[in-house]
């Protein structure tokens, strides 16, 4: 935010929630993103008509969502866009295909499953990883049974940036909320441990992070 602002464009994959909330399902939600990002070049296409030749012409509507994405499209922003497991992964990458943004995946710490890392690789796609693994919840029912899942997302997820730097995919670490930076140095040294070599650690906190929000220089 010191060196530039916005630097990003957020996507959200939650929905709104309550009875009359649209779109209600995950199906909705990326089906409504698909369309303003078709309604954001018809905008573009309608602007520039009126642009080159606005005498008898009618002005374009002024629309405050397919304004701001184009204006993020524009400046080649990178679009963050969330995905944890393989499945959502690949789900991302092949929206990604078909709207063309500078997509940066977001959290994705579950690209330790199979073909994963090597997809986002073969896509050039680069990921800020959260550095917030996944934990226990404390407070919660001592008794409650803990799925087999859970526990191998719980144990494998610090494996996550070795695997991406094992393919060569760029990668980043954000703090996801963690506001004490010795937590966040403690989390990335759990990365390490888990197989990450300490320079590309290093290189996840600092010129990685700038290279992909396009402010290394």
């Amino acid at each position: 935010m010191v060196v530039r602002t916005p630097a990003t464009l957020h996507i959200t994959l939650q929905q709104p929630g309550g009875f009359f909330g649209f779109p209600g399902s995950l199906f909705g939600v990326i089906s409504y993103i698909k369309q303003v990002f078709l309604d954001a070049a018809q905008a573009r296409a309608a602007d520039e008509i009126y642009t080159a030749n606005p005498k008898g012409n009618q002005r374009p509507d002024y629309d405050r969502t397919t304004r701001v994405l184009n204006g993020a499209l524009r400046a080649n922003r990178p679009v963050l866009f969330p995905a944890t497991s393989a499945a959502q992964i690949l789900r991302a990458l092949e929206l990604n295909e078909q709207l063309k943004m500078n997509m940066v995946l977001n959290h994705a710490q579950m690209a330790y499953e199979p073909g994963a890392a090597a997809a986002i690789a073969a896509k050039k796609v680069p990921v800020l990883v959260s550095v917030k693994w996944p934990e226990k919840e404390t407070g919660g029912d001592p008794e409650a049974e803990t799925t087999l899942r859970t526990l191998r997302f719980r144990d494998k997820a610090p494996s996550t940036p070795a695997a991406l730097d094992k393919a060569g995919v760029k990668f980043a670490f954000y703090s996801d909320g963690i506001t004490n930076p010795k937590d966040i140095i403690k989390n990335a040294k759990k990365a390490i441990d888990a197989g990450l070599k300490a320079d590309a650690a290093l290189r996840a906190l600092t010129l990685g992070a700038a290279e992909i929000l396009g402010v290394a220089d």
